[in-house]
């Protein structure tokens, strides 16, 4: 009974935290778009004044609703309503086709982006592991400096299971943050901006997409590279 009560009291603890965290999240766009209108009906402006500020606020929103979708995607996981449409999957073949998709970002960066490893074939989402492997491109992407590399590595790891690595040179992550790098809103390094770090979500969906898939994700870093790395289940080839 004790043990009962000591759960529930962590959750209701967890959610007002949360309920807090989205408070603040949403404020700070919310105030931008407010302020910047404000100013702009301050006074009379030019066409491209206008224009401008119209960008700016459509920025705002942008961020407001991947924001906002990203917080219903977690929600709907939470309550079991993410059901994975399972199919065989070469994780070789999705990363470059990912390496694709943001190519043009790393190339603004001058980032190389590179894969290596084989691994056998997994059972799985294919929309959701694309999605949580994007979510850790795109994370090395923003923390990589200029003319930097990235790496995807795959391996078979042990206990049948496939791990995908995603590593990248950044300053070093300190030990005691790397635990909560998964919890939502959480930023490792406050000193980051919300517009340069996002809202502190994709590495909580990330996880909620692995474990829904019956893996693991794991962190680790040191002076060199920090490394994500995806543990997934192997495709049993009997019931494929």
């Amino acid at each position: 009974f004790n043990q009962m009560i000591e759960r529930l009291e962590d959750s209701f603890t967890r959610l007002s935290h949360f309920s807090a965290d989205i408070a603040h999240e949403l404020r700070t766009p919310l105030t931008n778009l407010i302020t910047q209108t404000q100013v702009a009906l301050g006074r009379a402006r030019t066409l491209d004044e206008y224009r401008e500020l119209l960008y700016s606020n459509l920025e705002e929103q942008e961020r407001l609703a991947k924001m906002v979708n990203d917080m219903l995607w977690l929600a709907k996981s939470d309550h079991g309503l993410l059901k994975p449409v399972q199919v065989t999957l070469d994780l070789a073949t999705e990363v470059r086709e990912l390496f694709d998709f943001f190519g043009a970002l790393a190339e603004e960066k001058h980032i190389t982006l590179s894969l290596e490893g084989q691994a056998p074939g997994v059972m799985g989402d294919r929309a959701m592991l694309r999605r949580a492997i994007s979510n850790l491109l795109s994370n090395a992407i923003r923390h990589t400096p200029a003319g930097k590399w990235i790496k995807v590595r795959l391996t078979k790891a042990a206990n049948d299971s496939v791990s995908l690595s995603v590593i990248n040179p950044d300053s070093e992550i300190p030990a005691q943050h790397l635990p909560n790098l998964f919890d939502r809103f959480y930023r490792a390094d406050p000193s980051r901006t919300r517009q340069s770090e996002g809202a502190g979500l994709g590495l909580a969906i990330v996880h909620s997409i692995v474990e829904t898939h019956g893996g693991r994700v794991e962190a680790s870093s040191d002076p060199n590279a920090t490394t994500f790395t995806l543990f997934l289940p192997v495709t049993d080839e009997r019931s494929a």
